[in-house]
Formats: structure tokens, C-alpha cells, sequence
């Protein structure tokens, strides 16, 4: 996925995604984008969002002397993520070393374009918005947001803030469901205490770059309770808040030493799907345990997958999640306070459900390849 904008004498691309699918068989077709994978043209630079693989997954086709920009905690997972894979891919070390970090609020000058990203309610931790003005027009991209996260002062910055733009490019993930609202992200922290008064160990099963859910339910674990992650969770978390400057949440890190300490008093212990986290589960009584999945459900749905058998390790499992994306009434409360003259549906597989959601409005569907003048 990515999205082009470009006037007279600047050109710039938003996001270099993979499409997901879970199809076992799925290979993401490779993005070929005139001047960016190529030297058929120019780009003053490529921006990112966020770090999942959606919006970033295809960096590696942008040419090198292109350059990046993305938020600093963003940089900082993708950097730690791929130090992490086998085998070391060394020039993509290097590509994310070169990335350039921005901060939200803070203006940028690429050409005849001035881009403001701004931090946005995400489930990865460092999402943001870009407001981008020429020639006396303002479009506001929103990448990835929603409204029932635990930066929800941050969306009203940006409602206040932005105020009236001319064009709205907007996620619609969950556009498909018109109907209902989703379980605030703080909710899922205070549902941690009442599983911890009902079972001794608490296993939770959710994305490693889910930030906000981990340190959220880590501080949530009372006094004299345990809350333990693996060694990469650990740092990553530290990472982010020695980078935001903020107090480290309650978590530690899993290792053989503390294992007799959380069997004697229990807490939360994160866990992945994978052999090593299939005998620490083991070691705990089934009787006082439970397994949260806390994941999107196609994961379960897919195909072939084993994390049914995973989940009942545990002796009894529950699924205990929300969407990292803005319901349908969200994203029309949040377009409502920009007044946009026109609405571009992104990032869905039903982009004609927003005329739907908008009926009133000038939306504007666009195909692959597709340009549209705002002029």
C-alpha cells in the first residue's frame, strides 16, 4: 500500500506496504512506482505512518537516495525488529539507520509542500497524521486511527488543531461493519484485574509491537503480582518509554530464575505461540490458569493454523481484544469535525460503503493507479 501526492516541482510517497492476506500461499505483489523503485523520475522523499508491515513492509524498494522519515519510537522498532531476524539483513540495518525522524507538530518543508505530521490513536504506538498544504490547499491523511485507544487527547489535538481541510484521505478497515462501537483499549486493562482476582496465572497472547496493551496491563498488575514478558518484549518496552522519558511499566523479563516467584504469586505472563512458550505454560496448574488471546481473529480462522491447540495449554481460554482501527461512527464523527469538501476512502476492501457512511458528501473513489487533481 502507499499513496502519491505531488505538485509542480515536489513529488512525495506516503507508506510502502505489503497487502496481507491469510492465505499460506500469499506472496504481496512487489510495488513498482515510477521515480521511486526506479530512476524513471524524481521524489523528494518517502514517509511512514507507522511501523506494521501494511505501511512499511516494501521499504527496502525504495531507492537509497530517496529519503525516509518516520516518527523516532517508530524507527526505533523497526531497527530493533529486523536486528532480530535471521538471517541479519545487513543493508536493510543500514537503510533504517538512514531513516529521519520527526516529531509531532513539527513542520516540514519538501518542495512547495509543507507536511505537519501529528501523532494519532493507533495500535502501534507511534502512528501519526499528515496535514499536507500547497498552493493554498489542505489534506489531511489520516493512516491508520481510531478513537477508543489510550491517546484520545491526542485526536482531539488533532480535531482542534487541523480544523476545516479541503480533502479528507481516510482509513476505512472496518467500513464493511456500519453498525457498532468498539471496547475501549482501557477497558481490556481493568478486565486484566478482574481475571487476576478469578485465576492465579493470567497468559496473555497479543502482538509484540502492541505497546500501549503491554505496559497498559503490566501497570495494572496490583502489588505483589507478577507481570513477565520475554527478553525482546522487554526491551522493546524500554526502549519506547526511556525514549519518551517516562517511568518503565511493572514488567520484567522471563528467565528460570523467576519462575518459582510467579508460581508462588501469580500475575500476568506474556506469551507467543511457539514451542518455548508451550512448556513455560506447562509448568504452571491449568486449574488457576487462563489464556487471553488478545490478537484479531483471523489468526485463529487462518487456515492450517495451531493456535487452538495453543490457547487450550492453559485449560481454558478467552478472547479479550479490540480494534486497532476507527469504527464506522468514528470515522464519521472525526470527518464531521474537519468539514471536508471531499472524502477519499483508503486502506479498505469496501471503499463504495463510505458513500454509504457519507451520503451527503463528495466521496471520491479511486482505483489503483488512479490521479486525481485537486486543482
Amino acid at each position: 500500500m502507499a499513496a502519491e501526492f505531488a505538485t509542480e516541482s515536489a513529488r512525495i510517497i506516503i507508506d510502502m506496504g505489503d497487502e496481507l492476506s491469510l492465505d499460506d500461499d500469499f506472496v504481496s505483489a512487489p510495488l513498482h512506482i515510477s521515480g521511486v523503485t526506479d530512476a524513471n523520475g524524481s521524489c523528494n522523499a518517502v514517509l511512514f505512518t507507522h511501523y506494521h508491515g501494511d505501511h512499511v513492509g516494501q521499504l527496502e524498494r525504495v531507492r537509497p537516495e530517496i529519503p525516509l522519515y518516520a516518527g523516532e519510537v517508530t524507527k526505533d522498532i523497526m531497527v530493533m525488529s529486523a536486528k532480530r531476524t535471521k538471517p541479519q539483513n545487513y543493508d536493510l540495518h543500514s537503510r533504517l539507520d538512514s531513516i529521519r525522524t520527526f516529531a509531532s507538530g513539527e513542520r516540514l518543508s519538501l518542495g512547495d509542500m509543507v507536511i505537519t505530521p501529528f501523532r494519532a490513536d493507533h495500535s502501534a504506538c507511534d502512528s501519526y497524521m499528515f496535514l499536507i498544504e500547497t498552493a493554498g490547499r489542505r489534506v489531511l491523511y489520516t493512516g491508520d486511527f481510531r478513537l477508543h485507544g489510550m491517546r484520545t487527547g491526542d485526536m482531539k489535538y488533532i480535531i482542534n488543531n487541523v480544523k476545516k481541510v479541503d480533502v479528507l484521505v481516510t482509513e476505512g478497515t472496518t467500513i464493511s461493519r456500519m453498525a457498532g462501537n468498539f471496547t475501549p483499549e482501557g477497558e481490556l486493562a481493568r478486565r486484566i484485574v478482574m481475571y487476576l482476582k478469578k485465576y492465579k496465572y493470567v497468559f496473555v497472547l497479543c502482538a509484540t509491537t502492541n505497546v500501549d496493551r503491554i505496559s497498559a496491563f503490566a501497570d495494572a498488575v496490583p502489588d505483589r503480582k507478577y507481570c513477565v514478558s520475554d527478553i525482546y518484549q522487554y526491551n522493546l518496552i524500554k526502549a519506547v518509554f526511556s525514549r519518551k522519558g517516562q517511568k518503565m511499566p511493572k514488567l520484567l523479563y522471563y528467565d528460570d530464575n523467576i519462575l518459582p516467584k510467579i508460581q508462588k504469586a501469580g500475575g500476568v505472563i506474556f506469551v507467543r505461540a511457539n514451542p518455548r512458550f508451550e512448556r513455560i505454560i506447562r509448568k504452571f496448574d491449568r486449574s488457576k490458569s487462563i489464556l487471553l488471546y488478545s490478537m484479531w481473529d483471523g489468526y485463529i480462522n487462518k487456515p492450517g493454523s495451531n493456535l487452538t491447540e495453543f490457547l487450550l495449554l492453559a485449560g481454558t481460554w478467552e478472547k479479550m481484544h479490540t480494534s486497532g482501527h476507527a469504527s464506522a461512527e468514528d470515522i464519521r464523527h472525526f470527518a464531521e469535525q474537519l468539514s471536508p469538501d471531499m472524502i477519499i476512502p483508503m486502506h479498505t476492501d469496501a471503499p463504495w460503503k463510505m458513500k454509504q457512511l457519507f451520503p451527503d458528501s463528495n466521496v471520491v473513489v479511486l482505483q489503483d493507479g488512479e490521479v486525481l487533481s485537486l486543482l
